[in-house]
């Protein structure tokens, strides 16, 4: 009799143990929350006067001048509508629906012409640079036959053959009170533009656009810098 209340003391102690680890482990997993919600920062690619208003699901969440970006704003997860027109008009210059991952950061582009103007999105890993440095990506949006390469002055490049509307994955890269990149088509040694001066700097995340239509003529590439984070 005696072993089996003891038996019984056993299993009863089990039983609560169990389920008293079921419980922490549910509150535990409730005290997390689920992601439901991704980053956006709208960036404006053309180089063109007057401001865009950016739109998502019919919401206004940005308004830029030429060549300008925004911080990133949070936006839903799932699939979602851009839209861009010109401030203060209802008319749209340019409209997709892109799918975004909650917890994530992205980036979407107005690029092209005047006359086409389209959108691109990419997702950005803004994950905190190695120590001593900063990171730099290459987004190109300048219409053209062949690929980019981008380097910087006298070494070899850190991009090569970049094809219109692609971006690079954000690259570490060391601490420095100035850099000066050069930008030439894939296979030519001709520099169709440079941006000078750039200062990296510990912990911070760097996106380098080319824009302007090299279909006729390679002096229209524009090279803007922007601080993602």
């Amino acid at each position: 009799m005696k072993k089996t209340v003891n038996y019984l003391k056993y299993i009863l102690a089990i039983t609560l143990l169990t389920l008293s680890f079921a419980a922490c482990k549910k509150e535990s997993s409730t005290d997390q929350p689920v992601a439901t919600t991704a980053t956006l920062s709208f960036n404006n690619g053309l180089d063109l006067t007057g401001k865009f208003d950016f739109y998502v699901n019919g919401t206004k969440k940005a308004s830029l001048d030429a060549l300008i970006h925004s911080d990133y704003s949070e936006v839903p997860e799932g699939k979602l509508t851009i839209k861009v027109s010109n401030t203060g008009s209802s008319a749209t210059l340019a409209s997709a629906d892109f799918t975004l991952t909650a917890g994530r950061n992205y980036s979407v582009f107005i690029c092209g012409t005047a006359g086409a103007p389209t959108l691109v999105l990419t997702e950005d890993n803004l994950n905190v640079p190695v120590k001593d440095s900063g990171k730099i990506r290459f987004v190109n949006l300048s219409q053209g036959a062949k690929g980019l390469d981008l380097n910087v002055r006298g070494k070899q490049p850190i991009f090569s053959n970049l094809a219109y509307k692609s971006s690079t994955n954000f690259e570490n890269m060391a601490v420095a009170a100035e850099v000066d990149f050069d930008l030439r088509e894939n296979g030519n040694t001709q520099v169709i533009n440079s941006l000078e001066k750039v200062k990296i700097e510990s912990g911070k995340i760097y996106t380098i656009i080319a824009t302007g239509d090299r279909s006729e003529n390679s002096a229209n590439v524009k090279m803007t810098v922007i601080t993602n984070k």
